[in-house]
Order: structure tokens, then sequence, then C-alpha cells
């Protein structure tokens, strides 16, 4: 079968590799379509410390069950799927708790297990969830990064009721607007520098290129899905007494921003960061069948998987707010 494989960080290739077949309490799901988002970046440029080489990514899959292992109940050859990349030890305290995306030693289909840029990928049957009937054709690929979302708005005050500001309207900030509407949020504004994303998400709410643009400094959410310092440290002054800054955007590890310890007491804030998906990935099948999520504003036709080294470098830049490939 023809699958992506890194072979080293800057080395990218589309080969033919020998289909694996799915042990007791495995699945092989043949790929639709899969997603690129930062992390992949990343982990080709050598930017992900926990990434093993060589490597086939892709941890946003959207496919159909095509062979079943033994002992897999629930699950039926032909069912479309989409997959959680999580895969917690289940051991140490973190999981004991149920906070299984902070595992100590968590491993990832895509980024230390083998991934789904290829035209089949195998993974434990348990980190498959159906796509529910209604279900847009070709939206299933958008289930993880919506699924991230959902988990990082669980972990604030209910949007309902809430001025929002985003910084970012990449995929990422779009799919939080999209999530903090349907939960009832007053109104949804972006700071975005780049013209046609600024745009598009003006479909959503008002756009700016500056907060400045946009009425001051009284948001009660304020969410960062840029990872941007100078885009944070805005953010946090935003914020009106008692609201909440969500940190969303994936920063450099050694980035700084200087916070006013006085502001959080005298003001009451509250700062939140939110990683990867906890409990959220039926919240978000659920939002993609009841048209909660536009994904033709995120989704334009997919690439092909031999045009991956392209879907890498096209991501974060294009005009096609998630770029996907279709093996």
């Amino acid at each position: 079968m023809r699958a992506v494989v890194i072979e080293a960080p800057g080395r990218v290739a589309v080969t033919d590799v020998d289909p694996a077949a799915p042990g007791r309490g495995e699945v092989a799901v043949a790929v639709e379509r899969v997603g690129i988002c930062a992390t992949d970046v990343h982990i080709l440029h050598g930017g992900f410390p926990t990434a093993t080489y060589p490597l086939t990514p892709g941890h946003e899959v959207a496919g159909r069950i095509s062979k079943l292992g033994s002992d897999v109940e629930g699950l039926a050859v032909g069912d479309p799927v989409v997959i959680d990349p999580g895969l917690p030890c289940l051991r140490c305290r973190l999981c004991r708790e149920g906070r299984l995306n902070l595992c100590e030693h968590r491993q990832a289909i895509g980024v230390t297990r083998t991934g789904g840029a290829a035209e089949s990928v195998i993974v434990p049957a348990g980190n498959c969830h159906r796509v529910l009937a209604g279900t847009p054709d070709g939206a299933a690929v958008l289930a993880e990064p919506l699924a991230c979302v959902v988990h990082a708005l669980d972990l604030v005050r209910s949007p309902q009721g809430q001025d929002v500001l985003i910084y970012g309207a990449g995929a990422i900030g779009v799919l939080a607007a999209m999530v903090a509407r349907a939960w009832g949020a007053a109104s949804v504004s972006f700071v975005e520098l780049a013209d046609g994303r600024r745009q598009r998400a003006g479909t959503l709410g008002r756009s700016a290129a500056s907060a400045d643009g946009l009425g001051g400094a009284d948001w009660g959410l304020v969410i960062d899905a840029t990872g941007a310092v100078p885009a944070i440290r805005d953010g946090l002054g935003r914020l009106r007494r008692g609201g909440t800054f969500l940190q969303i955007g994936v920063a450099a590890p050694d980035a700084v921003v200087e916070v006013r310890p006085y502001d959080l007491f005298q003001r009451e804030l509250t700062m939140v960061g939110s990683l990867t998906t906890r409990y959220s990935f039926p919240r978000a099948l659920s939002l993609l069948r009841e048209g909660a999520i536009d994904a033709s504003l995120l989704l334009d036709a997919p690439l092909a998987l031999d045009r991956y080294a392209e879907a890498i470098d096209s991501s974060g830049h294009s005009e096609t707010l998630k770029v996907t490939v279709a093996p």
C-alpha cells in the first residue's frame, strides 16, 4: 500500500509499504481523508520532541473499517469512523484520575505510532468513533480538531451570554467560534492579520486586524489560537473584570509572556491552558451531525496522497483553513 514516510526531520517520501494486519482488539481503517495541522509541520521539520522516526504521520483521520482483529465488538466492516489518536498508558497517576490527555507516558497515532497518512492504518478498536448518520459528506475529518476545541471550552465558564474574542482565524479559531456560537455566546469577534482569513471569519462575527478596531477591552472570554506572543500579550489586556483567557494555540516552548499577578488578583482573572482532547469526541461528532459546524468554510477539495509535501507546505499559509489529503 502507499504511505507517507518521514524518514528523518526534513525528509519525506510517499512509498510502498507492506500493509499490517489488525491484531487482537485492533481494526484496519481504510483512510478516506486525513487532515494536516501544525503538529504535522513540526514533526516533518524536527520540532516535535516526542516524534519518532521513521514515521507515517497523520492523526486527524476519517475512513471506514476494512478488517477486524480478534475480540473486537461494536464495530463492523464498512463502518465510517474517525480516530482518536491518543494512546494513554492507563496506569500513571493522571490516567487513574481520568485525565488521560495528560498521561505521563502518552503515545499518539501519527506522532509516536504509525499514523493515517496512508491508504490504511491499524488502530485499537477503542480509538474508533463511529461517524453519525446525517453528517455532511467530508466533514468527519474535522472531528479531531473539533474535539480539541470542545475539550478546551469544557475547561472554562460556559460561553453562553459571553462576548468572545478569538485571536487567529485559522481552523482552530474558526471551530472555536462555531462551538461558542452553538453554545450560546452573545457575540464572537476575531483578530486576524491575513486578509483572506479575516474575510472568512467575518461570516461568523466581527473581524479586524487589531482588537482596537473591535471596541477596546471588554471581553468575557478571550481565546488565543495563534501561539504568538504579541497576540497573547494583547489578549490578556482585553479581558473585562472577571474574564477568562483560554490558551489553545501552541506557542514556542521558550516563549515568555509577562503577567502582572496584581491584575489576576484585583480583576479576578482566570487563565486556562488546554491540551488535545478528553471525552470530547462524541460531542464533536454530534456537533458535526447537527450542522453547528460549517465544514464548507474550512475545507476545500483534498490533495492526493502523493502531494503530501505540498499539503504540509501550504498548511498555515493557504486560504483553505484545513488542508487535507485523500489517500
